[in-house]
């Protein structure tokens, strides 16, 4: 059943670019409060705070699992979008019921920590209704605003997270900031999926149940790889080495913006316009693959030479050790850039399980190789090892979907420029840092912003898709504003 929040009809430019603006908002919302909560707290602390964030997220897969399957039917012309919603709330309520009880016991079981068994329940609830719910509005016509929904929730929770530690509650502030902002942003989304729930019927129960067989497993494979090293890292070494991690995890994440933004309506675009008699997806297939990099190959470039001096200036000496990993993650987000958009394009071709089975390589490459890098290498064995799993990743999901389509990209040219872009950006900032020695905010800033003006000239003066793609935006944008977005 189809109705006017059609992701099919969307103006798939205009929030996509809208989705970036929600996640830059969201991202110096975030930076800001983790200077201030990371310095408060310190490396011990805000990393165990992440550990029972990691140990949460397990619980709220069959949810968010069971919100991916909601969003594919959701997409298709014949399904019912208010019991899509239905569906989803069904799901919510029988996490509230059933989860809570059996999380204190398991996590009681694994853990000596008396903090994470009470913690891990806590959060896990109120994180799968905001989680799933944002996952939901992802498949409208409007899913850049699944986007500005975490610019509001990352907002509400970073000020409440700053009110509660600095009036002496520590981890426990840090958990309770993390529930008001889930909780906060729920109404604020169901207003935004513009549909009013309705009891879904078995037919569509069965439906959704059909891919969720599928999106489920693939959520709790997918939530290990994404959890996996802080997990490592907080069982093998200490709490701190977890918090380094973090740190750097957080100054690695503008890389994904662009790709994050296009790749969160990609799922739903290639499903509904796959459905569609004569619906071609490949043009925004193929944008995903041009336009997805332009902000992780500067980042992962700029690593390399201004790793820990950004990390130390912004998070202080006690983080010096991140500046190592944030290195190997700026090298995962990059490959991460390349790999969403394809697995994105089998979810959207009815193809979960082999989503699955990709995911399920992928965490046992992770774990083993983790582990043994570990013995060899310490904490950085880990980030080899998340660094190594994806790039399997981006190889096979290359190749199923090669395999599947006739579509048989595998690098385009605006990448091949970006490339070219960062590795003159890179010179650059190896002799700004060689000249100028940052030691404080302002050297490092202004080394930082020369590299970007760099990169930005560069790529701009060799590549005629980059000129075309800002100029095509604006022209969107601001037909939008004339005609309303």
């Amino acid at each position: 059943m189809s109705d006017e929040g059609d992701i099919a009809d969307a103006a798939f430019g205009v929030q996509a670019g809208f989705g970036f603006a929600g996640k830059a908002a969201t991202a110096v919302v975030g930076f800001v409060g983790s200077v201030v909560l990371a310095r408060a707290l310190g490396p011990s602390d805000y990393g165990l705070f992440y550990v029972a964030l990691s140990a949460a997220a397990f619980f709220v897969n069959p949810v968010t699992g069971w919100a991916t399957a909601c969003k594919k039917r959701l997409t298709e012309p014949e399904f019912a979008v208010d019991e899509a919603v239905g569906s989803l709330a069904v799901a919510v309520a029988v996490l509230a019921l059933v989860g809570v009880p059996m999380g204190y016991v398991v996590v009681d079981a694994v853990t000596a920590n008396p903090v994470l068994p009470l913690a891990v329940p806590v959060l896990f609830v109120p994180l799968a209704a905001y989680r799933s719910s944002t996952t939901l509005l992802s498949g409208r016509a409007n899913f850049a605003l699944a986007d500005w929904a975490v610019v509001v929730e990352t907002a509400v929770t970073t000020i409440a997270q700053v009110v509660f530690v600095l009036l002496g509650f520590g981890l426990w502030g840090m958990i309770g900031g993390a529930v008001t902002g889930a909780l906060v942003v729920l109404p604020v989304v169901y207003r935004w999926l513009g549909v009013r729930a309705r009891l879904p019927s078995r037919e569509s129960l069965r439906s959704v149940a059909a891919f969720s067989k599928w999106s489920i497993p693939r959520g709790f494979v997918g939530t290990g790889l994404s959890q996996m090293d802080v997990l490592l890292l907080g069982w093998l070494a200490a709490s701190s080495a977890a918090g380094d991690y973090q740190v750097a995890l957080k100054v690695s994440m503008p890389a994904t913006f662009v790709s994050g933004a296009i790749t969160a309506g990609l799922m739903g675009r290639v499903s509904a316009l796959a459905g569609r008699s004569g619906g071609d997806w490949t043009p925004d297939f193929r944008n995903a693959l041009s336009t997805g990099s332009v902000l992780a190959v500067p980042i992962f470039v700029g690593s390399l030479v201004l790793a820990e001096p950004i990390v130390v200036t912004a998070f202080g000496g006690a983080y010096a050790g991140a500046g190592a990993f944030l290195v190997g993650l700026a090298a995962y987000r990059l490959l991460e850039t390349q790999t969403a958009p394809r697995g994105a394009v089998l979810g959207g071709l009815d193809r979960p399980d082999l989503g699955l089975w990709v995911s399920a390589a992928e965490l046992a490459i992770n774990v083993a190789l983790g582990l043994a890098l570990w013995y060899a290498y310490g904490p950085l064995g880990i980030v080899a090892a998340t660094v190594v799993t994806q790039s399997f990743a981006y190889a096979a999901n290359t190749l199923l979907v090669r395999r599947l389509t006739d579509v048989d990209v595998v690098v385009t040219r605006p990448f091949l420029a970006q490339l070219g872009a960062g590795a003159v950006m890179g010179g650059v900032v190896l002799a700004a840092k060689s000249s100028v020695g940052p030691g404080g905010w302002l050297p490092v800033v202004g080394v930082v912003a020369l590299g970007a003006l760099v990169y930005f000239v560069v790529l701009f003066a060799v590549s005629t898709y980059h000129r075309e793609t800002v100029r095509g935006i604006y022209a969107d944008l601001a037909g939008s504003r004339d005609g309303g977005l």
